[in-house]
């Protein structure tokens, strides 16, 4: 027999965002998709993958809805620990070799990958071991994913038939992610951090010009952490001419993060 509060119980979804400046988190019904709660925290310092699991083990002791049962539960990183694979080159026997030249790869790493079907791409990344382990232990099994993988699947679905290219760029507390579309296909991602605002004006023009973009015509949507009046769109308005940001969606959940869109 199942009573009512078990019934409550796995009709309800769990989505946590982790990154090393924070982690975020909402529960959602299952059958209506409506959001219950979410919440966003902040941590006072960037903290690095060994340390991460203190303040998640902390967070997770804090908030009552973490320590609840949850018919499904989807774990979303954002870090630069990852590179992009065409599906037709793929061996997943080779996942190290992928990864070796752009990011340092220690022994007791575990690289993982999500699949993009509809582009034919393969996110090819590294969770975090520990807190994987962590959720594993609370939760049991669940799904997780890379951001940027998140990031190029919910803009590409969006994207129109445009004549021309179109930059995408996700802004986090101290780092950005950043995508170049053309007509549903794409075309280059990465991800910087920066200290300054002249920092991510730095990067994002170095992008431009590396793929021959022109800042007075080519289109650039902003999402995520920013809005008109920071110092970023305001440096980024004096370069760019075509400049939007992209409004949220729901005055719940900031843009900024990635925990409603977790299929792949």
């Amino acid at each position: 027999m199942t009573n009512n509060s078990q019934l409550h119980t796995i009709s309800k979804k769990l989505s946590i965002q982790v990154c090393l400046d924070g982690l975020s988190f909402c529960t959602q019904n299952v059958a209506t998709k409506e959001v219950i709660t979410y919440k966003t925290i902040t941590f006072e310092q960037k903290v690095n993958p060994a340390t991460l699991l203190g303040e998640v083990t902390s967070i997770f002791t804090t908030y009552p809805e973490l320590q609840e049962s949850y018919k499904k539960v989807e774990v979303i990183y954002i870090n630069h620990l990852f590179t992009l694979v065409p599906e037709a080159v793929f061996d997943p026997e080779k996942l190290t070799d992928y990864l070796k030249f752009n990011t340092k790869i220690l022994p007791t790493d575990f690289i993982a990958y999500d699949r993009l079907d509809t582009q034919e791409i393969i996110t090819v990344y590294i969770p975090y071991a520990n807190i994987n382990n962590f959720f594993f232990d609370t939760f049991g099994a669940f799904d997780y994913y890379h951001g940027i993988s998140l990031f190029i699947k919910h803009t590409l679905e969006k994207e129109v038939q445009d004549v021309s290219p179109r930059v995408h760029i996700h802004v986090h507390k101290n780092s950005f992610d950043l995508i170049v579309t053309h007509k549903k296909k794409l075309l280059l991602a990465n991800a910087y951090d920066f200290h300054s605002k002249e920092d991510f004006m730095y990067y994002t023009l170095f992008t431009l010009e590396q793929l021959e973009l022109n800042p007075d015509t080519v289109a650039v949507i902003l999402t995520g952490h920013i809005q008109k009046d920071d110092p970023m769109y305001g440096i980024a308005y004096k370069y760019i001419r075509h400049l939007k940001i992209k409004e949220n969606l729901t005055s719940i959940i900031p843009v900024s993060d990635y925990i409603l869109s977790t299929r792949i």
